[in-house]
């Protein structure tokens, strides 16, 4: 699945820049201004003898005409062709390589240097090399870049410049790869994680064949003679016409449930909870961290609460498929930004994976009731709601509380609530001086106050998990299979 992720290749021919490009695109080398620099040497012994003027204006007359020469041997840009491939897909905090190659058609070999101007949420300076380029036989280097930022990005063009034999003149030209290329979210799970998470899913799906319930649930079980007491809408009228005799449909508990992923896009949810600033250059262990490909210096990754969750959303969405469950997907701001319908199979796991690609962070307060309202317009039939959000601290009742209360009442809703320890650190330290103790003082009231509006959530039926950021996508995961243990829904 991941290799169709991956953007197809692009190439183009090279091009010189401007009306008067092919001109003013050729330029002298530091080795032709030498020797043009050591031709002054002669204006020096000028003043004892005019026939040394006339040595420098013959020596800059042969480097010239030697200039001239190189320069009629240089090929023309449209010779050159540059191909740009994707080796890996770009995810987010993942390391991918990119491959440029470089081809001509001339009768030369020549030593081309390239630059690859990609767009700063892959690379914070354009990636640049110097290739030995032999004709009709492409040349080759490979790029290690780091994904930064998630979403849809357009590359920039490729920026060629080569000299000629005699390296006293060279050509510059421009080569422009129309690519847009999408960094995915982070979706990798280790292979214990995966083994851990399909165990526990066959142990969940033997467990609810030893525990059908007969007579609930709306999927076919099998037909009975009625029996009294029995519902009308449950009478099978075409076996009833075959056998004379009324017979009623049995039912029993759906195997395949739909499992809706909510994700919160509103302003906090851009929230970084690890500050992106530069480290020592050559080395850094930290794990979150990243080689810039030109610079060689390390980074820490920036990354917000959305990129998380959107990250969470995809795990969630596999261990849903692969429990045999369908998933759907809501992400929301001010407005609805993304939604799909509960499906399963890979074609759908990739359409999400699109979809929350593109998720991203509004600057206002998301509409939480607007989320609610627009999930009871798309699901009628009961069904999951695994909703990831952030609680906004406020005096008054917060709209996600609310929207989630209104949609308990036919759906079973797990609203899973980032927090953040720093916050509880604050409020179980012990001040020292007095602006501790305001900040402590202001961090229990934060936390009572939340205590309480998920108390109320609680008593209302509402399934509620905190967690952190970080550990979003295994609480996810194991909350939705602890759900689906106990044959809540």
């Amino acid at each position: 699945m991941i290799h169709t992720l991956i953007p197809p290749p692009v190439a183009a021919l090279a091009h010189s820049r401007g009306r008067f490009g092919r001109i003013f695109g050729t330029t002298l080398t530091a080795r032709a201004l030498l020797l043009l620099l050591a031709g002054l040497l002669c204006a020096i012994s000028g003043f004892f003898g005019l026939h040394w003027l006339a040595l420098m204006l013959a020596w800059d007359g042969v480097v010239l005409l030697l200039v001239v020469v190189d320069i009629l041997s240089l090929p023309l840009a449209h010779s050159l062709r540059v191909t740009r491939t994707f080796v890996d897909s770009p995810v987010l905090g993942r390391e991918t390589r990119i491959e440029l190659a470089v081809e001509h058609d001339a009768n030369a070999v020549l030593r081309v240097q390239v630059a690859d101007d990609l767009h700063p949420a892959l690379a914070q300076l354009p990636p640049s090399a110097t290739l030995s380029v032999f004709p009709r036989d492409p040349a080759r280097i490979t790029f290690m870049v780091t994904p930064n930022r998630r979403g849809d990005f357009t590359l920039g063009p490729v920026w060629l410049r080569w000299s000629g034999r005699l390296r006293l003149a060279e050509r510059r030209a421009i080569c422009e790869p129309a690519q847009k290329v999408r960094v995915y979210p982070t979706m990798e799970r280790s292979a214990d994680d995966t083994a851990l998470y399909l165990l526990r899913i066959r142990q969940i799906e033997l467990q609810r064949r030893r525990l059908r319930l007969t007579g609930t649930g709306r999927e076919f079980d099998h037909l009975r003679d009625y029996r009294a007491g029995d519902e009308l809408r449950n009478i099978s009228w075409p076996a009833t016409a075959r056998r004379a005799k009324v017979v009623t449909r049995e039912f029993t508990t759906e195997r395949s449930q739909q499992v809706w992923i909510v994700v919160d896009a509103g302003r906090l949810s851009g929230t970084v909870f690890e500050t992106r600033h530069a480290i020592a250059a050559g080395r850094s262990s930290h794990p979150a961290s990243f080689r810039d490909a030109a610079s060689n210096e390390f980074f820490l990754l920036s990354l917000t609460q959305l990129d998380q969750a959107c990250s969470a959303g995809i795990a969630l969405a596999q261990t849903v498929m692969q429990a045999g469950d369908k998933a759907g997907l809501l992400v929301y701001g001010r407005a609805i930004q993304q939604q799909l319908l509960p499906a399963t199979g890979a074609n759908s796991l990739r359409v999400m994976i699109d979809s929350l690609s593109q998720a991203r962070v509004e600057g206002s307060e998301a509409d939480h009731l607007r989320a609610a309202a627009r999930l009871g317009q798309l699901q009628r039939r009961r069904s999951l709601v695994l909703w990831i959000t952030e609680m906004a601290d406020s005096a008054r009742r917060p709209d996600i509380a609310d929207a989630a209360a209104d949609l308990a009442r036919r759906h079973l809703v797990l609203l899973l609530v980032l927090s953040y320890p720093e916050i509880h650190a604050t409020a179980a330290r012990e001040p020292q001086t007095a602006v501790q103790m305001f900040e402590s003082a202001a961090a229990q009231e934060v936390l009572e106050r939340r205590r309480l509006v998920l108390a109320g959530l609680r008593s209302k039926g509402v399934l509620v998990a905190e967690t952190t950021p970080g550990a979003l996508r295994t609480d996810a995961i194991n909350e939705y299979l602890e759900v689906k243990a106990r044959g809540l829904l």
